[in-house]
């Protein structure tokens, strides 16, 4: 099948196989090799969730492996019509609606890419470390978990949330991510995250790691 295709709806955010064929009109079946085709040219990225065999492809989800293709594929390719009929001054108003989930979701990104080196920065969650690389949990209607990552030494269990936009709230009003639910969290120290670029909003909760832009940064150079 055509690869330009199963890029569009992605792209718009259809990240599981059975959602994408639904979109396309196609049985899942007839997928086959197609995001593997996508992952070798590095346009797409298959995650799987924490905790699962790296083998089994039942609950791994799709997405677009480039950043720089992702406002391409939300905001233009499904519109470009619309946007080439729009006047100059309202174009903008697709992207500024686009903006904040695309923002959320880099954050999110670049926060479990800084876990496995965090212990070459000054953060406390350094001295716990060092960490394994961080994967996103889901499974069925369990809450999902922004980043989980197991200390090298296999001793501890990072808990983390990655918040692009910290709403001001009463100090100490979020609590720890909850963990209840995820591997290992019976026999592990969890050391509870919460990944945000601004120091605003809960800084009274002692629970609670914080780590900010800076941090993320200097764990990626």
């Amino acid at each position: 099948m055509s690869l330009r295709p199963l890029l569009d709806v992605i792209g718009a955010g259809a990240h599981r196989v059975g959602a994408t064929a639904g979109r396309l009109g196609k049985p899942a079946s007839s997928l086959s090799g197609a995001p593997a085709a996508l992952q070798e040219v590095q346009f797409v990225r298959r995650d799987i969730p924490f905790g699962s065999d790296p083998r089994s492809g039942k609950r791994s989800l799709y997405r677009l492996d480039d950043p720089l293709l992702r406002p391409w594929f939300r905001v233009v390719a499904p519109r470009r019509s619309v946007l080439a009929a729009a006047p100059r001054e309202t174009r903008p108003s697709f992207w500024q609606r686009a903006r904040p989930s695309l923002e959320a979701y880099a954050w999110e990104e670049l926060s479990r890419l800084a876990v496995p080196t965090l212990h070459h920065t000054d953060s406390p969650l350094g001295a716990f470390g060092p960490w394994e690389p961080a994967r996103r949990y889901w499974r069925r209607n369990e809450p999902e978990v922004d980043l989980v990552a197991r200390s090298v030494d296999g001793r501890r269990l990072l808990v983390g949330e990655a918040k692009w936009r910290l709403a001001r709230r009463p100090s100490g009003a979020t609590g720890p991510p909850n963990a209840t639910h995820l591997p290992d969290t019976h026999r592990l120290e969890v050391v509870p995250a919460l990944f945000a670029p601004r120091g605003d909003g809960d800084e009274g909760n002692t629970n609670v790691t914080r780590v900010g832009a800076e941090t993320v940064l200097d764990a990626l150079r």
